[in-house]
């Protein structure tokens, strides 16, 4: 196990991207996923529909969350421009993380200078309340603002740049995130550039159109609309081009139903033939069709319940039939008596 820890040990997977999950964590996470529509008494046929349930309910969260991060605006702690740039490109989940590093390292952090050479400069940094030997390593390459590395490595294996990191950054007053610190993971993009290859690969092996097509189109369509909604003639020209494409599939579906209709009759048989006015009213059907409910004779086995109930009581008094022993008027005349 030893000779093999590079790959468990948490200090040699430091360039490694988990997207900030672990093994526990991630069986956590689909423990919650679960909780509240199975459980460990939950039958198979149940525990299908009770999946469907679970999906359902994530994706409507995701898409409330969704609605929340294009329609709101973000909470900023100060007047910084990187943390404005932050606020306006993460959605909300990852601003308020990415807003616990920012809050640490405008506040709580400090710095001092290793060494020099050629393109880089290194520093120490961290809290006054922890040793010195245990603050990060940053190196600053100056003559490339963008390129800079922290020995927490928390950017390479979460994907989202650490607190020593934006306190060199703003301590050399760098007015801008650079963009490859921003991962299009982490941005409302991936919802529609991330699905589009997959969606594309999968139209051109099946003609169903499957459900991760349909969320990436719905992705497109809100981030047209959230980018047009400053400009009133874009939107409405985005309506605009909506209404002709919901046209559009009107007709394909009504020259659809004409063709069905069309292949479907019988010459032999007399029947309506439903004109392109009539297609959108439901009428009567030509021949007699079999009706729901229970048919007229019952071919299913009856129980002995049922067989015992048609046969005659016999009175266990006087063992005569069609009453019992409580309404027997022999006993009751003996008891007269």
């Amino acid at each position: 196990m030893y000779a093999s820890r590079n790959h468990w040990a948490k200090a040699y997977l430091k360039d490694i991207f988990f997207a900030g999950m672990t093994t526990r964590g991630r069986s956590e996470s689909i423990n919650a996923f679960f909780y509240g529509y199975v459980n460990s008494n939950t039958m198979l046929n149940d525990f299908v529909t009770q999946y469907d349930k679970a999906i359902k309910s994530r994706r409507d969260a995701e898409e409330d969350e969704d609605f929340k991060t294009r329609n709101t605006k973000a909470n900023l702690e100060s007047n910084h421009p990187i943390e404005a740039i932050a606020g306006e490109r993460y959605t909300r989940k990852m601003f308020e993380i990415f807003k616990k590093e920012w809050r640490a390292a405008t506040q709580d952090y400090f710095h001092e200078k290793m060494s020099t050479d050629e393109h880089n400069i290194r520093y120490r940094v961290g809290s006054p309340k922890v040793n010195k030997e245990l603050w990060a390593i940053v190196d600053y390459n100056f003559i490339e603002s963008s390129t800079t590395h922290c020995s927490c490595a928390k950017f390479e294996t979460m994907g989202i740049l650490c607190k020593h990191i934006l306190y060199i950054f703003k301590k050399k007053q760098m007015m801008t995130l650079p963009e490859k610190y921003i991962l299009t993971r982490w941005t409302m993009n991936a919802s529609y550039k991330a699905e589009n290859l997959l969606s594309v690969h999968s139209e051109t092996t099946t003609s169903e159109v499957s459900e991760l097509s349909l969320l990436s189109t719905q992705s497109k369509c809100n981030l047209a609309i959230s980018e047009a909604k400053d400009c009133f003639h874009e939107i409405r020209r985005f309506d605009t081009i909506v209404d002709e494409f919901i046209q559009q599939q009107l007709e394909r579906k009504r020259k659809r139903i004409d063709e069905e209709t069309t292949s479907s009759i019988v010459p032999s048989q007399s029947c309506f033939i439903p004109s392109q006015d009539s297609l959108n009213y439901v009428r009567d059907p030509t021949q007699a069709v079999k009706t729901k409910g229970r048919p007229k004779v019952a071919s299913r086995i009856k129980s002995s319940i049922e067989l015992a109930a048609k046969q005659q009581k016999t009175c266990s008094y006087c063992r005569e039939k069609g009453h019992n022993k409580t309404s027997c008027k022999k006993k009751m005349m003996d008891v007269a008596r």
